[in-house]
């Protein structure tokens, strides 16, 4: 096993301003596609652009308009009880008279998307072929409840560094897929999980791609396809991961449980949608896909959960527009229930092999707003159970690193590959 590598605070930081140059990138919005260079389109493989009727924008924000709101227990801890009264009137007020989509969707635009048929489903994926004479093939995987927008600002970072303080050697080509049953791909008949996503994954980047190697990088449910991916893929050269659960892996030290201990605390607070979406996704999938304010609160709370905030300010970490923007993604395609179905895949997957150590080279980034809010396994737990090459502990960043912090989440994906790199992996 080879020694892993372990980034400061101060590094990754300072491979940040590297590349980011400036800080207004870091609150720039997505990037022009005609900065981008588009390869030509592989058999099969269509050109995609979100186009959604105005009648079932109209219809959407007059559900908006209409809500009834809910009773809201008196507490001094707004979020006690879940999403916040206060927070949620003025998210439903700002959606209702100042959100553009149509703004917002010419600025989703922007990104190359395209679909293709893979197996049994209709994938929608984002493309970026990345500067230089070799840019690095590399996959990301979204979670729950999040979209492909979440990777939205770190394109046009990782695919053209050296138009942002960065060097062209440093490239990548960006492929950032919708899992099926989210956004725009396809939805699948049943519970699907990662067993099923990750071959359709590979064979994006290589039978569709044409990618003889690539990284495969994620977190949430991304967590899960990656690893898979690192498994089963000899096409996969190195996976990059935000999350470290056990995943059947046994807890061994005092690190161990006590990482065990912290994450059946956290589940008996803040598990609730894990089991309904586990055991009775169906359920509350009828109010979900009736009320768009209902499921703009399931998602907002989670968003406030997880992310590396100030003052438990959501506002700090994310904008009211990209926070809409990632609702509206639920909302307009109504797939509410199909991505919750990820939660129960276990009833039609099964169980799957049982896995040993994950040889694959392996990096992770522990993000500290994602630590407090979920918890990790130790380190030490993952020297055990991958080929831990690389370790970072980024100085900021929750659960959703690439929209929270893009330049210091572009920087950590660098220097993970510029450590491949240097071992010639």
């Amino acid at each position: 096993m080879m020694a892993s590598e372990h980034l400061s605070r101060r590094q990754i930081l300072a491979g940040a301003a590297e590349i980011a140059g400036v800080a207004a990138v870091a609150q720039s919005a997505v990037r022009p596609a005609a900065a981008a260079a588009v390869p030509a389109l592989p058999p099969g493989v269509t050109p995609f652009q979100i186009d959604i009727p105005k009648e079932r924008i109209s219809r959407i924000l007059a559900r908006v308009r209409d809500v009834e709101w809910p009773d809201a227990p008196a507490t001094g801890d707004a979020w006690a009880y879940g999403t916040s009264f206060t927070v949620m009137k003025d998210l439903v007020d700002y959606w209702a008279t100042k959100y553009d989509w149509s703004a917002r969707q010419a600025r989703l635009n922007t990104l190359p998307q395209f679909k293709v048929r893979i197996d049994d489903y209709d994938i929608h994926f984002v493309h970026v072929k990345g500067s230089g004479p070799n840019p690095q093939p590399i996959i990301f995987t979204h979670g729950w409840p999040s979209t492909f927008a979440e990777h939205a600002k770190v394109v046009e970072l990782l695919a053209h560094p050296e138009k942002h303080g960065g060097k062209v050697e440093d490239a990548f080509s960006v492929v950032v897929p919708s899992l099926p049953g989210f956004g725009f791909s396809s939805k699948p008949k049943q519970p699907i999980g990662a067993r099923t996503v990750a071959p359709l994954w590979n064979k994006l980047m290589t039978d569709v791609l044409g990618y003889k190697n690539y990284i495969a990088q994620g977190g949430d449910i991304g967590f899960g396809v990656s690893r898979e991916i690192g498994y089963e893929s000899p096409n996969c050269i190195a996976v990059h991961l935000t999350h470290l659960l056990p995943s059947g892996d046994p807890s061994i030290t005092p690190e161990d449980k006590l990482a065990e201990s912290t994450r059946a605390k956290w589940t008996q607070v803040e598990g609730a949608y894990q089991h309904i979406q586990g055991t009775k996704p169906l359920t509350i999938s009828y109010a979900m896909s009736d009320s768009p304010v209902g499921h703009a609160a399931w998602i907002l709370e989670k968003w406030h959960a997880w992310s590396d905030l100030k003052n438990d300010d959501v506002w700090s970490a994310h904008t009211r527009d990209e926070m809409l923007d990632t609702i509206m993604l639920y909302v307009i395609t109504n797939t509410y229930s199909t991505a919750a179905w990820y939660y129960a895949a276990g009833r039609t997957e099964g169980a799957g092999p049982k896995r040993g150590k994950l040889e694959k080279p392996t990096g992770f980034a522990v993000y500290p707003g994602h630590l407090r809010a979920n918890g990790m396994w130790p380190r030490s737990f993952a020297e055990r159970n991958y080929n831990l090459v690389y370790w970072s502990e980024p100085a900021a960043g929750g659960h959703f690193p690439s929209e929270e912090q893009p330049e210091i989440f572009a920087a950590d994906i660098r220097a993970f590959n510029q450590m491949l790199r240097s071992r010639k992996i």
